[in-house]
């Protein structure tokens, strides 16, 4: 498959300004637009053949406020990009955005209906652009109840947490959202013990990782069971991942090879944890994090205002 990079971002304006604004945007990044749908809310463009490709196909996608850029490799068997899908996605919200921040307040067709930033408790303002932060836990205990009241805390501040329960409707699919969570600008991880032994919070962790800048990206939130700190401690990890690998390996024996898709994938998973758990924890214990108790005293005003500077920069 293709190397190739997506991402939605929200905004509290109308679909066919939105639909505009793309348009102008891709042009604008010297992409070449080969059609363009306003009733199906759809752009498709390309950008030529370059040192870090054959060229990239670009695909906009507006549809209630929110805008999905994906570009991907036009030669599907390009792995590496070298960055380019993500330079080519990051160029169209920035151009985007430049030009809606230029609108006028007074345009009558600026607000859409229903907007992801009236979950801030505030109503939306025009031409306002709607910030949100991703968050990835492990559900249930500590970890669960942290992530409310720091959903809570960054509402204050106009800022909206994505979190899955509320992100995954019914039979949505689990794997694209965490696809999306990997190329999240700001990632708030809330890790614990559960988490590190989680396929499911781990795989989240690693498309972060995967997508470049992770200590930029990433704002890490540990609790106090998550012993990262020294080197033995961390070892106990990526023995926790060996035997699950061995536990599968060794289930997988008993039946016949024949039809065994999903369970391969999963080993595969469980290796590539194995494999870059201990340089991850590395790096997350060497970053102060702050205790939970501090982050909750302060109402998590660092962490708040550390997230608002990274939404705010120019990469």
């Amino acid at each position: 498959m293709a190397a190739k990079h997506e991402e939605t971002r929200h905004y509290a304006l109308a679909t066919a300004l939105l639909f505009e604004g793309g348009r102008a945007a891709l042009s604008e990044c010297g992409f070449t637009i080969e059609r363009a749908l306003p009733d199906e809310g759809r752009i498709e463009a390309s950008a030529g053949v370059n040192w870090k490709s054959f060229g990239e196909d670009i695909e906009l996608t507006v549809r209630d406020g929110a805008v999905h850029a994906r570009s991907s490799c036009k030669v599907s068997t390009t792995v590496f990009d070298f960055g380019r899908n993500r330079q080519n996605v990051e160029a169209v919200f920035r151009a985007l955005e430049s030009s809606l921040a230029r609108l006028p307040a007074s345009r009558p067709d600026t607000i859409v209906g229903v907007v992801p930033a009236a979950a801030t408790g505030r109503a939306p303002v025009p031409g306002e652009l709607t910030r949100e932060v991703f968050v990835s836990y492990a559900w249930g205990g500590e970890s669960e109840a942290l992530v409310e009241r720091l959903e809570r805390a960054f509402a204050e501040h106009g800022i909206t947490v994505v979190r899955d329960k509320q992100a995954l409707g019914y039979k949505a699919d689990i794997r694209a959202f965490m696809e999306r969570l990997g190329g999240g600008r700001c990632v708030i991880a809330v890790i614990g013990d559960k988490y590190l032994r989680s396929p499911h919070c781990m795989f989240e962790l690693m498309r972060v990782a995967a997508q470049g800048n992770f200590q930029d990206r990433v704002f890490p939130v540990l609790l106090d069971d998550a012993k990262i700190h020294r080197s033995v401690d961390r070892v106990r990890y990526v023995q926790h991942w060996e035997a699950e690998i061995r536990e599968l390996d060794e289930a997988l024996k008993t039946v016949s090879a024949a039809d065994l898709k999903g369970f391969r994938e999963d080993i595969d998973r469980y290796a590539e944890i194995r494999r870059t758990i201990a340089e991850l924890t590395s790096i997350l214990g060497n970053m102060n994090t702050l205790s939970p108790q501090m982050h909750s005293e302060s109402d998590f005003a660092a962490l708040v205002s550390a997230v608002s500077a990274k939404l705010g920069a120019q990469d």
